[in-house]
């Protein structure tokens, strides 16, 4: 039976990176931003439903709910998924742990919320044919639209806020950003100890795009280039960050309430 892991990165916090990187070893396969945690929390929520307290078939239910993970990933040649999803908000972290108790490892990739939001920015002048620039015009409007209160950024730092809680640390293994592209080799051995499994020897320069059976990201759907991985080497993008935040970035969107 396969063994399920979990990823719950900040965007932009190098989880295709990391995936690219941990996917050279047969044995592991780093998803992309899985569907598979939507599945999971839909089937779950359920049982709130009207329909299922008047007919509380229990072991029917957990015979669809119990499977749902190694039913999806059955056919993946893998011995350790590492999903990727939301996982850290509270209801589907509540739920993961109802189900699955102290067998828990979440990796959490985190990054400076300043420099998440400018590499979004940048992102955005790359083309006219991204999914924020088809949404905001200005600097300004692009940075509002990236931190928007019921935006995508916005759900994963409420994820990452909760996991990265004091109460939880016995769940993750935290990466910061900056250690994983400066002492790449040392992170991923920290990640083979965290998950115990044996480790494998992974090459950092020459690298490929993340792919899972054939299937890569396909981001004509949000923009070129939002999952490019560097291929000639682990490297962190040199630009001027500031070009990309508005003069009054920490007070527009009070970056010091978040996690840093």
């Amino acid at each position: 039976m396969k063994k399920i892991h979990y990823l719950c990165g900040l965007p932009r916090s190098g989880n295709t990176l990391f995936g690219s990187l941990m996917n050279q070893n047969p044995k592991i396969s780093v998803t992309t931003n899985s569907i598979v945690c939507d599945i999971f929390c839909g089937v779950y929520t359920m049982k709130e439903s009207e329909r299922f307290k008047n007919y509380p078939d229990k072991q029917s239910f957990d015979n669809v709910f119990g499977n749902i993970m190694n039913n999806y990933y059955s056919h993946w040649k893998a011995d350790h998924i590492i999903d990727r999803s939301t996982w850290g908000l509270p209801i589907n972290f509540d739920i993961l742990k109802k189900h699955y108790g102290k067998d828990i490892k979440i990796i959490v990739l985190v990054r400076d919320l300043k420099e998440i939001l400018a590499s979004f920015i940048k992102f955005s002048y790359s083309n006219n044919d991204n999914y924020i620039a088809k949404n905001a015009k200005t600097l300004d409007e692009r940075c509002d639209y990236v931190m928007a209160n019921n935006g995508e950024l916005h759900r994963w730092i409420n994820a990452v806020y909760n996991i990265t809680r004091p109460e939880n640390k016995e769940y993750i293994h935290l990466i910061e950003y900056n250690d994983l592209v400066n002492n790449t080799k040392a992170e991923i051995d920290k990640v083979y100890d965290y998950l115990d499994i044996q480790p494998f020897e992974h090459r950092f320069t020459n690298l490929s795009q993340l792919e899972n059976n054939g299937i890569k990201y396909d981001d004509t759907i949000v923009g070129e280039g939002l999952h490019t991985v560097k291929e000639d080497k682990v490297e962190k993008s040199d630009y001027d960050m500031l070009k990309y935040l508005p003069s009054d970035v920490d007070k527009r969107y009070r970056l010091d309430t978040f996690w840093k």
